[in-house]
């Protein structure tokens, strides 16, 4: 015979306090549940707004080569420079990149554009916005002058690039291209995207 007592064994009366004990633990778990607090919803995150480290007004730099000679140069409007990103944000940059041909210091290039950035390390500089590259013309060559929307310089290779359209002017002579890849050094050479289009201004014949 079981020694397990059920509630089926229990007197009327104490099976009745045990069916009224349970109807209160019931309603009681029930009001609990319905008047127990919302959980409020999570907040929001704040995405921090991205500050500037510091910020220079009538920024201007010299860099130097092994001789200490000015190498390049860079004025800008306003720099805004990110530490931990190592990246600097600059308005109306202009660049100076000095040349040398042998011991004899060549006419500089100059690039100049509404936006800029200059790249973790310094080396690359990304010009955006009306952007020109040129160089005055001497008794050897004649000025070139070249024009797109972006370009990529960097300076120690003497190389510059864009994907972008981009038009060269030399003298009279005009050349249209959907990008170009340019090193800037002594032998200047250039390699131009896609088709390009060359106009070549018939020379002018002096009349004596």
């Amino acid at each position: 015979m079981s020694g397990r007592l059920r509630v089926s064994d229990l007197p009327i009366w104490s099976a009745r306090q045990w069916m009224l004990a349970a109807f209160f633990v019931a309603s009681g778990l029930l009001g609990w549940w319905q008047l127990r607090p919302e959980p409020e919803p999570a907040a929001p995150e704040v995405e921090r707004a991205r500050l500037p480290d510091y910020v220079v007004a009538g920024f201007t730099a010299t860099e130097t080569d092994d001789t200490g000679k000015p190498s390049r140069r860079l004025i800008a409007d306003e720099l805004r420079q990110y530490v931990e990103e190592d990246v600097s944000e600059l308005d109306r940059p202009r660049m100076t990149l000095y040349q040398r041909e042998g011991e004899t210091e060549a006419e500089p290039w100059r690039a100049r554009a509404d936006s800029g950035l200059v790249l973790p390390g310094g080396e690359e500089v990304r010009l955006e916005g009306a952007v020109e590259l040129e160089r005055k013309g001497d008794a050897s060559r004649p000025a070139t002058r070249m024009e797109t929307e972006l370009m990529r310089i960097w300076h120690k290779r003497a190389f510059a690039e864009t994907d972008r359209p981009v038009q060269v002017t030399s003298a009279l002579d005009r050349l249209n291209a959907t990008g170009m890849r340019l090193w800037y050094d002594e032998p200047v050479r250039a390699q131009f995207d896609g088709r390009a289009h060359i106009f070549i201004a018939p020379e002018q014949i002096e009349e004596p």
